[in-house]
Formats: C-alpha cells, structure tokens, sequence
C-alpha cells in the first residue's frame, strides 16, 4: 500500500509539471502570435486523479474518446464536486448517445444526418440543446472519420432544421506525419471552407483542429480549440 501511495504521488507530480510546461509554452506561442485558442485536455485512459489535479491548476476543459469512460468520469466528477467542462471526441454509436448528450459541452465528431437525429430526439426528450462540432476529413484520408468538404454545407443546412442540437463549427484531424509543417496545408484549406461558411453562423465559428505535434502551426492557421493529450500526459503505453 505505501508503494502504490509513493507511486501515486509521482504520477500526480509528473502530470502537473508536464501540464504546468506545456500551458507555459502554449499561453506565450499565442501571446507572442495574438492567438486565442482554447486547450483542451485529453484524458481518454487516463485516471480521474490526475483530472482533478490539473482542474485544481486551472485546466478546464478534457476531452474523452469513449462513452462509457466519459460516463464513468462523469459519475466521478459530481462525488468530487469539482467543476469542469466534458468534449467528447470519440466515435458516436447510437445506443452510447445516452452517456454523451448532455454530458459533453460540446461533441467535435458529428458527421452524420442520421447521428444528428438521435442526438435531437435525445436531447428533446431531455430538454437540452446539445452543441456540436461537424468532423471534416479535410485531407481526404480513407483512414480518417468526417465528411468530405464538398458534403460540409449540404449536411449543415440539414442539421439547421433540428432544434435540439446547435453546430458551433467544425473538427479535423490530419493524415498522421511526424513533420508538423505537413498539417499546414490541410488546416489552412480547414479554415478558408470555415470561412467560406461564415453567413452560417451567428457567432465565432468554432476549429477544433491541431494537437501536441503540430499545435503551433494549427494556432498560426486559425484554429480555436487545440486537443493536446501526449505534451500534458505523456506517452499513452
């Protein structure tokens, strides 16, 4: 019991001086560049303890992959009367969509007509309106979930007529390369089709787009919400 109370500490220890580093090196990159980007923590397969501790720092905002961890979290989060705001950022599956409407602030992997149908019904039955992010596959990757950017305004218009469920903006993620500056490309088209549909939105077009590799050159490209789990956390085993 002692070892695993030792070990505990040190996790807890080496998360905050990784969290402290990182938002250190994130909040100057954005001063110095005049960017205003939200950062949003990701926590999938990571302990509740290490949440709370990086919320007792000023973190806010986590993101979970999987409905029943982010259910499970969840249950955690109202014993320890903390308070914090859930992104979910995992795949959609309609008998899962009871752990995620009206958990999450806010859903970045909508890309569907038919998911956004049960999101509403759901949330009707629950008096929310649930926001949410439409996932492009901006790179056109067979590898990557997301509509393509021609179906981006089709499926917008559609998704307008539910009431329940609000589009704030839009997610990407990138083909994987280990060269940050190869994202550049992609996020730039992300963000001139976000501009091109500007008259859609009522306010600030939401990007959550970039994460611990290339968060610079997503900033440097317009994106509003970085997703940062390996630079906080580490390396996922």
């Amino acid at each position: 019991m002692r070892l695993y109370n030792i070990l505990f500490k040190i996790m807890i220890i080496d998360v905050s001086q990784k969290y402290q580093e990182f938002k250190e090196e994130f909040t100057n990159y954005s001063i110095l560049n005049k960017k205003d980007a939200l950062l949003l923590a990701v926590s999938k397969k990571k302990p509740f303890a290490q949440i709370l501790e990086l919320n007792n720092l000023g973190q806010k905002d986590f993101g979970e992959n999987y409905a029943q961890e982010l259910r499970d979290k969840n249950k955690e989060l109202t014993r320890s009367g903390a308070k914090l705001n859930w992104h979910y950022l995992g795949p959609i599956q309609k008998n899962k969509i009871k752990y995620i409407v009206g958990t999450s602030s806010l859903i970045h992997t909508l890309d569907s007509f038919k998911v956004a149908e049960e999101i509403d019904i759901f949330s009707q039955k629950n008096n929310i309106v649930q926001r949410a992010l439409l996932q492009v596959n901006i790179s056109e990757d067979p590898k990557k979930s997301g509509i393509y950017a021609d179906e981006t305004l089709s499926l917008l218009k559609k998704i307008r007529n539910l009431k329940n469920i609000s589009i704030e903006g839009f997610m990407t993620i990138t083909e994987y390369s280990p060269i940050a500056e190869n994202s550049r490309i992609h996020y730039r088209k992300m963000f001139k089709l976000a501009e091109s549909l500007r008259a859609e939105f009522e306010n600030r077009v939401q990007l959550s787009m970039g994460m611990s590799g290339d968060y610079k050159v997503a900033l440097d490209e317009g994106s509003t919400i970085i997703r940062v789990g390996t630079k906080i956390f580490g390396e996922r085993i």
